[in-house]
């Protein structure tokens, strides 16, 4: 039998029924601050001053990163515990195996203080992953990673989730096994509008928590972005981690099933799957939201430069030489 040391079995039920769990104080308050710290410089908003917030959601670039194992410890444990293992998991590639402080932002808007908006109706349901072509075994994107970077409460932009939806994902891509780059999954492409499946759904949950919380989700649980009717300012990560190799969903011995696959198999009504198998090539590609922090690293950086200066500060950014500014 497999020894759980992060994972509590409440926890490990709530998974395997819910499809996501929440891993409280995950992040250690010191570093929850350093990835937060310098958020409105790089971002060259006032934070008392909402007419300087002259977007409503930002996802700012990486600049710092620590491998998750060091960054989020307990986080990192329960993320192993879902995925079958540490020796299951890729650590040869930075992106897949870190944390970093490229923020998502949420400020909201002056519209959406005075406006309601239904779940069903957002216009930004989708499965993360839009740097490969999707599989049902899909190595690439193991979890949904949600690092909290300050207290969010609802109305205030949290993630939402769908749970029902995660069925309707999973019997999408067994159905399609030559593989979707995720456009067509939860939304049409065109339009953002949800498609049928997510508008039925009943089970729509708000990701609340606090500063230092992680939730994990399963990696084909739909999510979408929400409205900060509040405008109080939220801050997540959203890093990914990949396995070393693909899902497998027809073990030898059922006892060597992740978490992660008996939530795919039961999602599909099934115990295995000995006679599925991709049609498709697996691909790689640009990620869609690459163009837009690229954009942004030059203005942080700026920004990050000049504070330095008037405070005789440290630049600290992967994309130069850390330097000190006199």
């Amino acid at each position: 039998m497999k020894e759980y040391k992060y994972l509590s079995a409440q926890q490990r039920e709530h998974f395997l029924e819910h499809g996501w769990v929440r891993i409280p104080n995950a992040i250690p308050k010191e570093h929850v601050e350093l990835f937060s710290s310098n958020v409105w410089i790089r971002l060259g908003y006032d934070p008392e001053d909402k007419s300087t917030w002259k977007q409503e959601k930002v996802h700012m670039p990486r600049h710092r990163q620590i491998p998750t194992k060091d960054f989020a410890p307990i986080a990192w444990g329960a993320m192993c515990e879902l995925l079958g293992g540490e020796d299951r998991v890729a650590t040869h590639i930075d992106i897949a195996y870190t944390s970093g402080d490229s923020l998502i932002c949420n400020f909201g808007s002056e519209y959406w203080e005075n406006h309601d908006i239904s779940p069903r109706d957002f216009d930004n349901w989708h499965v993360d992953g839009d740097w490969f072509t999707h599989f049902l075994d899909s190595p690439e994107q193991g979890l949904v990673v949600i690092q909290l970077y300050n207290d969010i409460i609802p109305r205030a932009g949290p993630t939402w989730i769908v749970e029902d939806g995660l069925s309707y994902v999973c019997k999408w891509l067994h159905d399609h096994p030559h593989g979707d780059d995720t456009k067509s999954l939860c939304r049409d492409p065109e339009t953002g509008v949800p498609v049928d499946e997510i508008k039925a759904c009943e089970r729509f949950v708000e990701l609340t928590g606090n500063a230092g919380d992680v939730f994990l989700c399963h990696p084909f649980m739909p999510h979408s972005a929400s409205k900060n009717h509040l405008r109080i300012p939220r801050f997540i990560t959203n890093p990914p981690v990949s396995l070393k190799e693909p899902f497998n969903y027809n073990r030898t011995n059922p006892e060597d099933y992740s978490l992660v696959e008996l939530k795919t198999l039961q999602s599909l009504g099934v115990s295995s799957l000995p006679d599925w198998k991709i049609t498709g090539e697996r691909l790689g590609f640009t990620p869609r939201t690459r163009a837009g922090k690229d954009a942004l690293i030059k203005s942080e950086l700026a920004r990050m430069k000049a504070h330095a200066e008037k405070t005789g500060g440290v630049v600290e950014s992967m994309h130069l030489k850390s330097e000190v500014v006199v």
